[in-house]
């Protein structure tokens, strides 16, 4: 099957009108980010998502990526299957460790160290509660006791849970209970090789991957038709976003240029594998929607033609 393509947020605020024209553009998804305590204003990911699906009908809604370990799994069951519940259905959920920004952990007091940890136990915990089963939990940081959850989500099983990451554990993770893997600030080639490397960590458990299984990519798309002004916005945004410098990192990180260049460096992911790009769109707050129709109209027409390469 060709690959899908949604569009994230990052955390920010948009217009009604903004999330409802990525779902009138035929994308397939809504996205935000997810940080609790930041250096920049971000809004908290399961409310900008319960708003984004109240204004829409068909597209999907998750977090890119939910921070698993700042939060107790019982509560992110719950949000998510009531979220599934009232969008009948439409929830992917995304999970990373975090880390990069030790002041949050902190402020919600959670070692850093347990990161890890707390997010595997965490996973299982969700999935356990999204059975509508009764079950017990005996792990290093959770401990549960005759514990179910109602009502369950629409989807069986509970929505499809992607580990996000960049690193060998979350690969690991990703391949024994995960349902996707979803790595950031990868090339195409590093994603080739994570996914081959992720396809062999599910062999060495047992595991044989479903058909349907995730390879998805969060990249940043700055489209405009003056290549130095693409890569001026590129260097702008994700230094803002990242709170460093990213004039040398750009390059490698951010699809930008006019249409064809944009076109041409995300069908390098798909080549590699991918199946599913989160896209985040560089763009002034007052021409979101022009921008989104842009890429709609002028990016993906020839990338949903390609199928994704296969994952050896």
């Amino acid at each position: 099957m060709p690959a899908k393509f949604g569009v994230t947020c990052g955390g920010d605020q948009w217009q009604r009108e903004d999330i409802r024209a990525v779902e009138e553009l035929g994308y397939d998804s809504f996205w935000t980010g997810e940080h609790i305590v930041y250096h920049r204003p971000i809004l908290e990911a399961v409310t900008t998502l319960t708003y984004a699906a109240a204004l829409t009908s068909r597209i999907k809604v998750g977090p890119a990526t939910l921070l698993l370990p700042l939060r107790h799994p019982t509560m992110v069951a719950k949000q998510f299957a009531c979220l599934d519940v009232l969008s009948a259905g439409r929830v992917l959920l995304t999970v990373g460790v975090g880390g990069d920004y030790p002041r949050e952990f902190a402020a919600c007091d959670v070692p850093m160290k347990e990161r890890g940890q707390r997010s595997t136990e965490a996973i299982e915990i969700m999935k356990s509660y999204w059975s509508g089963e009764r079950f017990d939990y005996d792990g290093k940081i959770f401990k549960l006791e005759d514990v179910d959850m109602l009502p369950t989500p629409v989807q069986p099983g509970g929505p499809p849970i992607w580990v996000s990451g960049r690193q060998e554990g979350p690969m690991k993770r990703a391949a024994r209970i995960g349902d996707g893997w979803h790595p950031y600030m990868y090339t195409a080639d590093r994603c080739r090789e994570s996914f081959s490397q992720v396809k062999a960590f599910a062999a060495d458990y047992g595991r044989r991957l479903p058909d349907d299984y995730a390879w998805a990519c969060f990249i940043y798309v700055a489209l405009y038709d003056d290549l130095e002004e693409a890569r001026a916005w590129g260097v702008k945004e994700l230094s803002y976003r990242y709170e460093q410098d990213f004039s040398e990192l750009v390059d490698k990180y951010c699809a930008y240029g006019p249409p064809e260049r944009v076109t041409e460096y995300l069908a390098r992911y798909i080549e590699a594998g991918a199946n599913y790009l989160i896209l985040a769109p560089i763009m002034p707050p007052d021409s979101r929607r022009a921008h989104l129709e842009r890429i709609a109209t002028e990016v993906l027409p020839p990338l949903e033609t390609l199928e994704p390469g296969t994952v050896t």
